[in-house]
């Protein structure tokens, strides 16, 4: 891909793909999930303040108001998978959560009567049978851990579409850093109210925040904003679901897994849909054009 938003976008996803090994690591060691999410995005949303400390002085109330509103979705979504994940299967979890490609041209067409073009439909489709044939492996049933993992997706689909329409009027940077101190507070006040003892940190629970709070949340979540302002909401969530192909290569070579020939053939759809989302997006630019505020 020579798109410079495609790039960053994808490189967001590789890393984040990693991020999984990292809090399953942390999950093992005995920290809650709940924990585990304030960890990572206080790391983030400190290291990220200091690095752009005086950014912080030039914030806009437009940035305050979106970065606010983006902080309060990616929570709401890290929240609703945790806890979608207590009431199913994991399988079921990471499919669900992991249908964005299909929910944000659903959420442009209706709230922005944006209608995907046929190639992003497609693309959508063949996307959300990667996924299935990559994740899911006890079959799919509507119970309340269903019904909270598609919520996160929307959640996060909400937030990738809005993204589009919003970032465009704003310092990308910014929005990043009210972000993450928004969902660092919010996951603070969540991990108060459920308790739990914190279990001791050791050097690898140390590496294992340091890498899922500077580099899976806020490195990411940079990317991601400087990656959308050059691509469509709907490519982005094509490109981001790349990152479930990332965490399975990741999982078989550091964690242990198996990955079985149908999960190869689900890699293969996800980055196949991709590819076929690129020729679409290039040929009616004028038409993205449409996502960003003037």
């Amino acid at each position: 891909m020579n798109h410079k938003g495609d790039g960053l976008l994808l490189l967001a996803a590789a890393i984040g793909g990693g991020g999984f090994i990292s809090v399953k690591y942390l999950l093992d060691d005995g920290f809650t999930p709940y924990q585990v999410i304030f960890g990572r995005f206080l790391l983030a949303a400190v290291c990220l303040g200091v690095l752009y400390r005086k950014e912080w002085r030039s914030m806009t109330k437009q940035e305050w108001k979106v970065g606010g509103i983006f902080g309060v979705l990616l929570a709401a979504m890290f929240l609703l998978l945790t806890l979608g994940l207590q009431y199913t299967t994991p399988s079921v979890n990471a499919f669900l959560s992991n249908t964005t490609a299909v929910v944000v041209p659903m959420i442009g067409w209706i709230l922005f009567r944006q209608r995907p073009t046929a190639p992003i439909l497609l693309a959508a489709a063949v996307t959300v049978v990667g996924v299935a044939l990559l994740s899911v492996t006890d079959g799919l049933r509507l119970d309340l851990g269903a019904v909270l993992s598609f919520g996160s997706c929307i959640a996060f689909s909400l937030q990738m579409a809005l993204m589009g329409r919003w970032i465009a009027g704003c310092n990308s940077i910014r929005i990043t850093l009210v972000e993450n101190a928004v969902v660092a507070l919010l996951s603070f006040v969540v991990a108060c109210f459920m308790g739990g003892a914190v279990p001791a940190l050791t050097w690898n629970a140390v590496g294992n925040f340091v890498y899922v709070g500077v580099f899976c949340t806020g490195i990411y979540f940079v990317l991601q904003s400087v990656g959308q302002k050059y691509t469509s909401a709907n490519k982005t969530a094509l490109i981001i679901t790349t990152e479930s192909i990332f965490a399975a290569i990741l999982s078989a070579l550091l964690y242990g897994e198996r990955l079985t020939l149908r999960g190869y053939i689900g890699c293969i759809l996800i980055f196949g849909a991709v590819l076929l989302a690129e020729t679409p997006i290039k040929k009616k630019k004028q038409v993205d054009s449409r996502d960003r505020i003037v």
